[in-house]
């Protein structure tokens, strides 16, 4: 077999394994829904780390013993209270992107957006930024309305809220960040 021979037979080797990939990949890919829940339940908090913040949600999900508690505000600080008990079955906790994501218009932008929290002339803001178009414009979802040197509720922007993620008609543990809008992604 000449090399011409040997490159077709290799080309058409590669194009039918891509072929099979993609069909795998399409009959996998999941749709996800979301289910609406009781807002006053969940609490975004900016937590502050040596350089800068993270995300920590954390969800009421029984009313054995409260599992925060807030003071102030302009910003409100929070004091996480499930730090000091088992808070096994009474509070839920979401800190990095395997426990939240972004929802916009239906569609679960998890794979193209990352949630994050800036500190922006005097505020510290929750924003998403496009995986996909580093020119895109930041989405602000929520911020403190002030700054803090400790836990800091974040309050959301209008048209946003928390949302739990389905799947199969069940809820799962994921958490959304949800708006109505659809996104320009």
């Amino acid at each position: 077999m000449g090399l011409r021979a040997k490159l077709r037979t290799a080309i058409a080797g590669a194009s039918f394994a891509f072929l099979i990939f993609e069909g795998a990949t399409a009959s996998i890919a999941v749709e996800f829904g979301q289910r609406e829940v009781d807002q006053e339940r969940f609490v975004a908090i900016a937590v502050p780390r040596r350089y800068g913040y993270s995300l920590v949600i954390v969800e009421q999900v029984s009313d054995t013993r409260p599992c925060w508690q807030e003071s102030g505000n302009n910003p409100t600080e929070v004091d996480p209270l499930l730090l000091t008990f088992d808070f096994t079955g009474i509070c839920g906790r979401a800190t990095d992107s395997n426990g939240y994501s972004l929802r916009m218009g239906g569609r679960d932008l998890a794979l193209t957006h990352t949630l994050s929290i800036q500190s922006v002339g005097g505020d510290i803001l929750l924003v998403a930024s496009s995986r996909v178009d580093v020119y895109a414009p930041l989405i602000i979802i929520g911020r403190t309305y002030g700054m803090s040197n400790g836990f800091t509720k974040i309050i959301l922007e209008p048209g946003w809220r928390f949302a739990k993620r389905t799947y199969d008609n069940k809820t799962l543990g994921h958490i959304y960040f949800t708006n109505d809008l659809l996104s320009t992604q």
